[in-house]
């Protein structure tokens, strides 16, 4: 059964609306329950970024079936004489997300294209019935620019480059026949590569990002995470920044926005860096202020002393990655002691952390702990904790900022 949220600010019906439409997520109507308004959507998972921060509950009433993916399905499948109608339809995906020009299907057990049913009638029915399928969803659903489909599998969570080695075409070519096994692009494309392969492109918070699916992920989720970098920390503009797992650039391109002179990236996915490469010129921002080492961070100490930057003010470092960032705090704090003390470095440390860690406040303790052991010449303060998505049941990805500061039993009295 999908969920509705439970909603006592009104203030927020309409971003919320707002944002639901634009996932096609949105159910009329909005109602009231007492003092709360109520806004149905077809979400039918409690963790989806969409509404796990909100209180919420099942209703009773399924999908619209004479609408949408559920009405164009059964319309198709009866009149090509289909007798699975009721089966395909009880595995349909109901769910999906538009990254212009992909249309992606979500994936679960229980609905997906991906499901034993709709692989054997794809077969039964042979590529050009499951061509004309999908070919006329996209003319009578979808806006024109829409062309290709697919289905999103899970990321392997062992994949420190984060890559999406399942996902599933249904429609379209995601990867041109001219370019050479996949293995190989994805560990060593040539500049050739990255114009054989489809690029999708969003804009959130007015950047535009663009990645290639086949090669690198997306993540939706960091949205709120990437507007608090614009919004909370003024101290950005004019300083440097180090974001030591760049990816397509999801932190990196909201640093530049707020005014950061120049973004250290460390990203080892190729296809990553074209990504972020990418970013800079589609959001206009110049080259010159994104020094991009496609490598490990390991060598970040090194490659910012080799770099032309004369005066570091290196204000803020990134840590953004799943599930722990814990390999990167030795080397931001190496970077933190290779300049002049500012009065403060922030580390914005992502992970992945259960809820009793977080009501308990171990978490925090515990991280502060561990920071102080790796350096004990630095006074390390929790500033802020911000939980950004649940990533599974009980545990959140959140971003703890730490601000760095000299100890003073380490200052020089003059």
């Amino acid at each position: 059964m999908p969920y509705e949220i439970l909603v006592d600010d009104a203030k927020l019906v309409k971003p919320i609306k707002t944002r639901l439409e634009g996932q096609r997520c949105f159910v009329k109507p909005i109602y009231r329950d007492g003092d709360r308004r109520v806004i149905r959507t077809t979400i039918d998972d409690e963790h989806d970024p969409l509404i796990a921060d909100f209180c919420k509950r099942f209703y009773r009433s399924e999908v619209p079936d004479d609408t949408g993916i559920v009405g164009f399905t059964r319309r198709f499948l009866e009149s090509e004489g289909c007798e699975q109608t009721e089966a395909l339809l009880d595995c349909l995906p109901r769910r999906y997300t538009i990254y212009s020009p992909l249309l992606l299907f979500n994936h679960s057990t229980h609905r997906s294209f991906e499901h034993p049913a709709w692989r054997s009638y794809f077969s039964e029915v042979g590529e050009a019935a499951k061509a004309k399928y999908f070919r006329q969803m996209l003319a009578q659903l979808f806006p024109p620019e829409i062309s290709h489909v697919a289905t999103n599998m899970p990321i392997v969570e062992t994949d420190v480059m984060r890559r999406p080695f399942n996902i599933a075409p249904l429609y379209g070519t995601l990867l041109s026949p001219q370019a050479g096994a996949v293995g190989q692009l994805r560990a060593d494309p040539q500049p050739a590569d990255f114009d054989r392969t489809l690029w999708c492109h969003v804009v959130q918070n007015g950047i535009h990002q663009l990645w290639a699916p086949m090669f690198t992920m997306f993540s939706r989720g960091n949205i709120k995470e990437k507007k608090r970098v614009l919004d909370v920390f003024p101290e950005i503009e004019g300083n440097d920044v180090v974001d030591l797992y760049a990816g397509i650039g999801y932190f990196t391109l909201s640093y530049l926005k707020r005014g950061a002179r120049r973004v250290f990236c460390f990203e080892l996915n190729p296809w990553s860096v074209e990504a972020l490469r990418r970013g800079l010129d589609a959001n206009s921002f110049s080259r010159d202020r994104c020094c991009i080492y496609n490598e490990s961070n390991e060598t970040c100490v090194q490659r910012i002393s080799e770099s032309s930057v004369r005066d570091l003010r290196v204000r803020h470092i990134n840590l953004g990655l799943l599930p722990s960032s814990k390999a990167g705090w030795p080397l931001a704090l190496a970077i933190v002691s290779m300049q002049q003390p500012l009065p403060v470095v922030t580390l914005h440390i992502h992970e992945n952390v259960h809820v009793s860690a977080i009501d308990s406040g171990s978490f925090v303790a515990e991280t502060l702990n561990q920071l102080a052991q790796l350096n004990g010449s630095y006074s390390y303060a929790a500033a802020h904790l911000e939980k950004i998505k649940t990533f599974a049941p009980d545990v959140w990805h959140v971003c703890l900022d730490v601000d760095v500061t000299l100890s003073t039993s380490h200052i020089r009295l003059s």
